[in-house]
């Protein structure tokens, strides 16, 4: 338990290390160096990006707020993920898939598969680390190869985990 009683620590660090061609070290690239926003402006927009996503779920786990408060910031972040997907389809001229999943209800594999996400993000932000077999962790992280975010760039999600 950290100082104020609360079971999660004061702070959050995330850092991560990507290397080309990886598609990830691609985005992080195109966040970081784009000509047409601050690299400070782009892991805000990456943070944004993944807020959209895991808020509620993240909320959920936290246990501090209603079922409805929940659920009215998962309608807020549909939105803005819907908006999203409203962006990408127009600039690159594809068909809105949103359209047909609102006609059929979303499997549930689906959603068990979005909290064990979830739970490996949690566990991952708590323990300082992502572990798979996939892609073991390096015995030691260099902070100058990753991408170093403190609270002012964790918007919504530095204050959720900072709570």
């Amino acid at each position: 338990m950290s100082q104020n009683g609360h079971p999660h620590p004061e702070r959050v660090k995330f850092i991560y290390n990507a290397q080309f061609p990886a598609a990830t070290a691609v985005v992080l690239n195109y966040l970081l160096n784009n000509p047409h926003f601050t690299g400070r402006q782009g892991r805000q927009q990456g943070m944004d990006a993944m807020m959209a996503f895991y808020r509620p779920l993240a909320e959920e786990f936290h246990s501090e707020l209603s079922v409805s408060e929940i659920q009215d910031m998962a309608r807020h972040c549909v939105e803005r993920l819907a908006k999203q997907i409203d962006d990408l389809c127009d600039r690159y001229h594809i068909a809105n898939p949103v359209i047909s999943y609102s006609v059929a209800p979303t499997p549930l594999s689906s959603t068990a598969r979005l909290e064990t996400i979830l739970e490996e993000l949690v566990v991952a932000v708590r323990g300082g680390g992502v572990t798979s077999p996939k892609s073991p962790a390096p015995a030691q992280m260099d902070i100058e190869q990753g991408v170093a975010m403190d609270g002012d760039e964790l918007g919504d999600l530095g204050d959720i985990l900072n709570n």
